[in-house]
This record gives structure tokens, sequence and C-alpha cells, in this order.
């Protein structure tokens, strides 16, 4: 399942109101954006962040993949013509909307290649987004406070809805899962960064050592399979710039140049802060051959 982030400023209470995400096929002047054929990347069952005036005010499931279709309402003439890709989606309202501006420990997520946010935090220019499956699921857990999971499910059994419950519930274990890696996390570190012991608990991540997509469902939820990182850790352990050997010792990437080392305040004889069990080597050990110092894999 993907999560994607919409940009629906003027577009949304029709879209809402219809049931659909839609983009143009082209402008006017006859050119594609990626942004809107992004569109067709989108399969049943992925779940959408609808962006309003700078604040998420809904969540959608895909009903449908995308298809070619007429705009669908009068006042998308006024700006496109011509058909475009549309996907049928169930809205869920979130009561107290979530603005983008309460997400600024996630921005580094967010502003990734083919991400919704500019390095200054602004939303770029366009409409239809990826978003890091990390920072995915920490959004969840905040909508969480201001929207009852019960609800959101219910919700998604509704006549607007359509058939979506399986999948809403879907994300709601994936979103529970995370919820308990974090926790056992808190626990195991005392609610501190494993590494600087910042403990501000809106600077802290869950990170995991070998990734979400490669792990299965055992190792997502091993508290083995994890730190407890403050965001600009999590950042470079997550981009592959630095690991740790068995002894906790950081290892530093040759691509991670001395000016930006100075610049982040990271120091070279760091450590993390307790002695790893086997378990955790053995996930740092996949960490250190697979993936460290690998820029730009998968």
């Amino acid at each position: 399942m993907a999560v994607w982030w919409v940009f629906q400023n003027q577009s949304y209470e029709r879209s809402r109101d219809g049931g659909y995400i839609w983009a143009p096929l082209v402008d006017k002047a006859g050119h594609k954006k990626s942004h809107w054929e992004v569109l067709q990347q989108v399969q049943v069952g992925d779940l959408i962040f609808s962006c309003n005036k700078r604040s998420i005010v809904a969540t959608s499931t895909a009903k449908s993949n995308s298809y070619v279709s007429p705009q669908p309402h009068p006042d998308d003439a006024k700006d496109w013509t011509g058909d475009g890709r549309r996907i049928d989606v169930a809205y869920v309202d979130i009561p107290t909307p979530l603005p983008v501006d309460d997400l600024i420990d996630l921005f580094p997520l967010l502003q990734v290649e083919g991400g919704p946010l500019q390095v200054d935090g602004r939303g770029k220019m366009g409409y239809l987004f990826e978003v890091a499956p990390k920072a995915a699921l920490e959004i969840l857990n905040r909508l969480d406070k201001t929207i009852d999971i019960d609800s959101l499910i219910n919700a998604g059994q509704t006549s607007n809805a359509g058939h979506v419950s399986t999948t809403v519930s879907r994300s709601v274990n994936a979103r529970v899962g995370q919820d308990k890696f974090r926790d056992d996390l808190m626990t195991l570190w005392g609610g501190r960064c494993a590494l600087t012991g910042v403990d501000q608990k809106e600077l802290l991540i869950a990170s995991h050592t070998k990734p979400w997509r490669l792990s299965n469902d055992k190792e997502r939820t091993d508290k083995n399979n994890g730190f407890l990182f403050e965001s600009r850790i999590d950042k470079l352990f997550d981009a592959r710039l630095v690991s740790f050997d068995d002894d906790g010792c950081m290892l530093i990437s040759p691509h991670l140049s001395e000016s930006n080392l100075l610049a982040l305040q990271i120091k070279k004889d760091q450590k993390i802060r307790m002695n790893l069990n086997n378990d955790q080597k053995d996930y740092l050990k996949f960490h250190r051959e697979q993936l460290f110092g690998k820029l730009g894999e998968k």
C-alpha cells in the first residue's frame, strides 16, 4: 500500500462531494506534468492525505486505479481543457485538521525527491506526491489524536465510501504495528535518543535498522530491529550515511562531508548509549553490508 499527498485548495470541496481526485492529461499548451502523470501509479487501496489551506483536512482510500475521464465538474473547465485522469476515492473528514507546520520534525522526510514539500517547508507546485512510509505512519499516529480509529473504519463503510473497510483496516493495522514498535523502543531506550540522549518526544523517531519494506511481519515490530533516534540522526541512518559497529561505535560514510559533519554537530567518536545484544548486532550487520554507504540504491 502506497501513501499519497494531494494538494486540493480550490478543488477540495467539489472533489470531496464527488468522491474523486482528478488531474488533466495536459495543460493548455499541450504539455504533460509529472505531478499529474503520477496518478497512474495509484492502486486500489492506497491511502491519500488531502491538503487544503496548508492543513491535512481528510484522508481517502482509492476505490479504483486511474482512468481517463472528462472533467468531472463544470468548475474544472474554467482552468483546464480536455480529458484527464480520475481516481474514485472514499473520503473521511478529519474533525480537527492537522496543520502542515505541526509536522516540522517530519519535513526532512517530506522534502525528499518526489515528496510534497520544498526545502523551506512550503508545498511544491503540483497536485499529487508520494509520502515516504515513515512519514506516513507518523502522520497517521497524529491524526489518531483527532479522530477515533473505529469512527474511521465505520466511515469507510458508508455508501459514500464504498467497500473500503478492509483497506482502511489494513492501514490501521500498519499504524498499530508501528505504534507498538515505537512504544517498545521508547521503553527500551528510556525515552531518549539511543545516540545523543535527546529526550524531547516530538523529536524522537522509531527508526528501523532493516527497513520496513525489506522486513517480514515479525521483523517490522521487533524492537531489536531499530533504534530511537532524534530526527537528525534518524535521517542520516535512513539515508545510509551513518551506521554502527557491534560495539555501537558510529561509522561515517565518505559521502558525508567534513563540512556537513561540522554543520550537523556530529562527533565522530559518538557511540550508542548501551551495549547491543546479538539480535541488534545481526540487524546492524545487515545495515552495514547491504545499505551503508550505498546511496541512490533501493
